[in-house]
């Protein structure tokens, strides 16, 4: 004899599948927006929904002497994805197991004849109070999932700088991009969240008998001083630095001969907070070009300060 609360369970159980594979996808969507925390309630309530309808489908099975092995790995296939989502991939292969069990319907082992009069399943107290359980534990999980991405969110709207009157994050971005948007020239600071670059002085160099330009070329060398206010150590390094001739961008990485030059360059290298270093970066470029000095203060973005230098 098949149950009919036993079909629809493992209905319910494809649909539950579908809902923790879903889950994967949001949950890890909340926690890049909120920082590491989720929510994911509906998910919580759908697989304790799931235990409860496995737990009947148990009691139907016993009572029918069908195979109770799709109800046991459906309650705790939804059970453990219930108290976390980490466990959801585990509970995906439980329950598609449990559906094909609960489809099949196999009698039980020893199985003896069905009895003839079958309580329904509302009027037997042990499944009431997996009922109860199952409520009460779905409640705290999702209360506390939602606590914590309140908590969040709270805390991500209170952020504010320390500087002057409290700026939001938005002033704060707006803020960084006139600096990144701005034309330098000779002696203007960047100030780039206290990161400081500042050109102090240009010299054009014919070279040596052994380093000597392009035709049409000079050297060039660039007089900059990096000052880190930031805070915290930072890292700087000639290559964050580019000498653009009519828009053609090359690395600073030239020796001119002349020791004034070539023995002051600016290397790579770590600023205390509050420290300062001055030196020359050198390229070649022919004078009468228009030359800048392409500055990249992210290395993950190509976004470039430029500063003037004829």
């Amino acid at each position: 004899m098949k149950s009919k609360v036993n079909i629809w369970t493992a209905a319910f159980n494809i649909f539950n599948c579908l809902m923790l594979f879903i889950s994967w996808f949001v949950v890890i969507a909340q926690a890049i927006a909120n920082n590491g925390n989720t929510s994911g309630g509906f998910f919580y309530l759908v697989t304790w929904i799931g235990v409860i309808l496995n737990t009947i489908s148990l009691y139907y099975a016993k009572q029918l002497n069908i195979s109770i092995v799709g109800p046991v790995l459906g309650i705790i296939g939804s059970a453990i994805s219930g108290l976390s989502m980490i466990f959801a991939f585990p509970s995906i292969v439980l329950l598609i197991i449990s559906v094909v069990f609960e489809f099949l319907q196999k009698p039980a082992k020893n199985a003896s004849e069905v009895n003839d009069v079958i309580i329904p399943w509302y009027k037997v107290w042990w499944i009431w109070v997996v009922v109860a359980v199952s409520l009460i534990l779905s409640i705290a999980i999702i209360s506390t999932t939602s606590s914590n991405g309140s908590k969040s969110s709270s805390s991500d709207s209170n952020v504010s700088t320390t500087q002057g009157n409290a700026k939001s994050s938005q002033d704060s971005k707006s803020s960084d991009d006139s600096v990144l948007n701005k034309q330098y020239k000779v002696g203007e600071t960047i100030n780039y969240k206290g990161y400081k670059v500042t050109v102090n002085d240009i010299k054009y160099d014919d070279g040596d008998d052994i380093n000597t330009p392009k035709s049409g070329n000079k050297y060039v060398a660039i007089n900059v001083t990096i000052q880190n206010d930031t805070g915290d150590k930072q890292d700087y390094n000639p290559y964050d630095f580019k000498l653009s001739a009519d828009g053609n961008g090359t690395d600073l990485d030239e020796y001119t001969g002349n020791d004034t030059y070539d023995n002051n360059t600016i290397d790579s290298g770590t600023l205390d907070e509050g420290s300062k270093v001055t030196g020359y970066l050198i390229g070649q470029a022919n004078p009468n070009a228009k030359l800048k000095l392409e500055y990249q203060p992210n290395f993950f973005d190509n976004h470039t300060v430029d500063i003037d230098l004829n």
